[in-house]
């Protein structure tokens, strides 16, 4: 047996007698769960609140997701990707600059918001502050779950954070909705997932052992990604909320809106990725070929159905969920859902276990430059709607990036590990099928039509994951 082909097996090995699927599908179902909550929060939201308190109600989140990036600065990722015995051990040993950083960190998006944020009030601004801090530790808990393989306990706790948050957001729509109220039950609920996360967490270092190799500047490469990465991701709504009414906001960000349920599978699945990456050093290589095939396969069965579907029914779709009233962002939903595609897997895995973090952020500051000069050209020209396509191409411009430097870094074409062939395969059936199911149901009424479509896109799902199933089943012998 070859060497790479006994790397190979013991990837695979190693990957399936602690079944890979099944942990990845427990963070899936996770992140399924909570999208399906948010979705169906926007759905009532959308209808039921002023214009204007929209846009308040989605500003808030977008203070949320660019202060939470700056303040963990890459932590979260840091955390997957390498013992966290050896990243105490350097903060201890640079506990000055430790800190100084950190507080840098923390306090500079706070008062952000204190000072920009004009339009909440005091009281908000404390309580969305707040939030945000809750949150941030929250999300180290998470990690430090998922590290020590407690996948079930993410669940768990998730189950009852979503639960809770529907209960809160419903019982204020129809009982005097306030801002304020809200953001202070969530504070609430992330502290009790917290806790429960903290609890079975809490001795994740005295299981670990320690390993050379962890450079600060590693953390930095990665912290400076994720906050490029999240301003590129939110520029547009960022412009649009400063310089044009929150009320044009609100309609652009349900246009903009890239349902979460993907990249969260993909955060899910990279996360698994990350953990399985660093356990494997006798063959890196074919570490990377299987790692790559087995999650570009796993999620594009869900991932690709689901975009022939969105793209079929954008206008249906966007009605259904944000009503008749945001419709002229429909161009803007059409235009945006083709980003999708693109999430089946964490592309930038194995770079970052192989502490080639200064490319990942390189790929950040490409997308983030491209983005902005495709602003610059497309925005003259198609409006809002350029905005929206000037991500989208940036997007596909740094995820090539990224699988370029992969394939130089292990010294193999990209269609050595990057499965392209399986992956048209999937796309041209998940269209074709897609689209004659939605020739026929044109000719249903409103909504039995949409309904064909979601019953069909559920019915191509399930037949690619009972396929995934049938072929790692054989793959392992069983």
């Amino acid at each position: 047996m070859s060497n790479s082909n006994a790397a190979g097996q013991n990837v695979l090995t190693g990957l399936y007698q602690i079944k890979f699927a099944k942990r990845s599908f427990l963070l899936i179902s996770s992140s399924i769960l909570r999208i399906a909550i948010q979705l169906a929060v926007i759905f009532l939201y959308a209808r039921n609140l002023t214009l204007v308190e929209y846009g308040l109600y989605q500003s808030v989140w977008l203070y949320i997701n660019i202060a939470s990036v700056v303040s963990l600065f890459g932590l979260p990722s840091l955390l997957l990707s390498g013992p966290v015995v050896n990243i105490k051990k350097w903060i201890s040993g640079h506990k000055k600059y430790f800190f100084q950083i950190a507080c840098v960190l923390n306090l500079l998006p706070l008062i952000y918001i204190f000072i920009f944020a004009n339009n909440f009030d005091l009281t908000t601004q404390c309580l969305l502050v707040l939030l945000i801090v809750v949150q941030n530790i929250a999300i180290i808990t998470e990690v430090l779950t998922v590290k020590k393989e407690q996948e079930f306990l993410v669940l768990l706790s998730n189950i009852i954070f979503i639960i809770g948050y529907f209960l809160w957001h419903i019982i204020l729509l129809y009982n005097n909705y306030s801002l304020q109220l809200l953001l202070a039950g969530l504070t609430f609920m992330f502290l009790v997932k917290l806790f429960l996360q903290w609890y079975f967490s809490q001795d994740l270092i005295k299981g670990e052992t320690d390993a050379d190799g962890f450079q600060g500047k590693q953390w930095f490469y990665i912290g400076l990604y994720d906050v490029t990465g999240v301003v590129a991701k939110w520029l547009d709504k960022w412009l649009i909320l400063s310089f044009i009414s929150v009320t044009q906001f609100a309609a652009y960000f349900n246009g903009s809106y890239e349902i979460p349920v993907f990249g969260l599978m993909v955060s899910a699945v990279g996360s698994i990725m990350l953990v399985e990456f660093s356990k494997q050093v006798a063959d890196p290589v074919a570490t990377v070929k299987i790692l790559f095939e087995k999650s570009t396969t796993l999620l594009s069965a869900i991932v690709f159905p689901s975009f022939c579907f969105l793209f079929f029914y954008h206008a249906e779709f966007f009605t259904l969920i944000f009503s008749t009233r945001y419709s002229g962002a429909i161009p803007i939903f059409l235009i945006s859902i083709f980003v999708l595609p693109l999430r089946i897997t964490n592309v930038a895995a194995a770079l970052q276990v192989y502490h080639r973090n200064d490319l990942i952020l390189k790929g950040a500051l490409l997308d983030l430059f491209v983005t902005v000069i495709l602003m610059l050209m497309l925005y003259p020209i198609l409006n809002l709607r350029g905005l929206a396509l000037a991500f989208v191409i940036a997007t596909y411009v740094q995820i090539g990036y990224y699988l370029w430097h992969t394939g130089k870094l292990i010294k193999k074409n990209i269609t050595w590990f990057f499965p392209y062939k399986k992956l048209m395969v999937i796309m041209v059936i998940s269209f074709v099928a897609t689209g004659a199911g939605y020739f026929i149901f044109t000719n249903l009424l409103y909504p039995f039509n949409i309904i064909g479509g979601i019953i069909l896109c559920l019915l191509i799902i399930l037949t690619f994951l009972y396929n995934y199933y049938k072929i790692n089943k054989l793959e392992n012998g069983v």
